[in-house]
């Protein structure tokens, strides 16, 4: 089912007819600030930019053209003119995030504005691309906005192994070493992007979480799996091959067990809780279920140990714990660190600049598809 059949009307997907933005940088900074405020006066704008007056008056004329902003009332500001506020129009643009992990897969619709319009769980059985992907279009087609859906970003857990190709786990075989960017967008025949899981839920926590307030943190993925995405002045850090923040390897390599979900699920089970699946037990967790504490005083030193190796590394401004770990857990995790610094000397009565350790906002089963869609919307309009 294509979303977008192609011009010709052979079904030769993806030669694909969507609005192409081309923005200017100015504009595109411009339409950034506005969707992270919602709305924003030329004055404000010229403060917070650093552009000059004529700069966010062309910028700001240019997305009014694009449909992307419109004027509202004017405010007094000083003594000079009123000025004219800018607000967002959510309803320009709209994107698709999905998301496909080992036990589950969501697709998301997301406004300009930065807000969730529709959700759906597509979860197939043996996670079947073609099965997961016409429930995707048919979520698509369902949307009266199906029109302005400019594009679909897809996170899957797993490792790129070249430019669009990621290598998941024995579950995701159907996902597997094949350019997903092309699949999917001629299945579905829209522009797609392709993420792992860990980069996507980062940058969805960038943009519409709790690192909308930092431009450097680094967001710790905790899942079936486990993994990190790291964001330095506002960018995703991606490495060579995509494959920056894959941290897992580190806990083998320091003798130490990976705390995943799976583990904390076989932990449970051992104490008599069982939990159908990881979706089961996330959506069911309560923090007091007995083997919730065993796991956290099994796995609370190599958290320390990951935080502190993440703080030094990196000395990024927030480490961010998310993932699909249930919040009230991280929470806890959290709470139980302590850094350093208060139990070694200080040098000459200073002490090095601390990382804050933060938990997530965004919902533990949507960061990721959440995030993918913003992806799509970063890189037409907003990067």
């Amino acid at each position: 089912m294509l979303l977008n059949p192609d011009a010709n009307g052979d079904g030769d997907a993806p030669n694909v007819t969507t609005k192409d933005y081309r923005l200017t940088p100015r504009a595109r900074r411009v339409l950034a600030l506005v969707r992270q405020r919602g709305s924003l006066s030329r004055s404000d704008l010229i403060r917070d930019t650093g552009l000059s007056g004529t700069a966010v008056f062309r910028a700001t004329e240019e997305l009014e053209a694009a449909g992307l902003l419109r004027s509202g009332e004017t405010v007094a500001q000083g003594r000079g003119q009123p000025s004219t506020t800018m607000h967002i129009v959510a309803d320009a643009a709209f994107s698709l995030g999905l998301s496909v992990m080992t036990d589950r897969a969501d697709v998301v619709l997301l406004d300009l504005a930065g807000a969730v319009r529709a959700q759906r769980d597509v979860t197939a059985p043996g996670m079947a691309r073609p099965a997961i992907l016409d429930a995707v279009a048919a979520f698509a087609a369902e949307q009266p906005m199906r029109d302005r859906i400019v594009g679909i970003g897809i996170a899957i857990a797993g490792f790129f192994t070249a430019p669009g190709i990621i290598n998941p786990g024995a579950e995701l075989d159907d996902w597997a070493l094949i350019d997903l960017a092309e699949t999917v967008g001629r299945s579905l025949g829209v522009p797609a992007v392709v993420e792992n899981i860990a980069n996507a839920a980062a940058i969805g926590e960038r943009l519409l979480g709790v690192g909308v307030d930092h431009a450097s943190f680094c967001y710790v993925n905790v899942a079936a799996g486990f993994g990190a995405g790291i964001v330095d002045d506002g960018q995703l850090m991606r490495g060579r091959h995509g494959n920056a923040g894959e941290i897992a390897g580190l806990f083998h390599f320091a003798g130490r067990t990976t705390p995943n979900l799976t583990d904390l699920r076989d932990t449970l089970a051992r104490h008599g809780v069982a939990c159908d699946s990881i979706s089961d037990l996330v959506t069911r967790f309560e923090p007091a279920w007995s083997g919730v504490d065993a796991w956290l005083t099994a796995q609370q030193s190599s958290f320390a140990w990951l935080f502190q190796m993440l703080r030094y590394t990196l000395d990024c401004e927030a480490i961010v714990l998310g993932g699909r770990l249930p919040r009230p857990l991280a929470q806890r995790i959290v709470e139980g660190m302590i850094w350093p610094e208060v139990s070694l000397p200080s040098r000459r009565g200073v002490r090095a600049p601390s990382t804050q350790l933060i938990v997530a906002a965004l919902d533990p089963e949507l960061s990721a598809p959440l995030g993918a869609a913003s992806l799509v919307l970063h890189r037409a309009m907003f990067d």
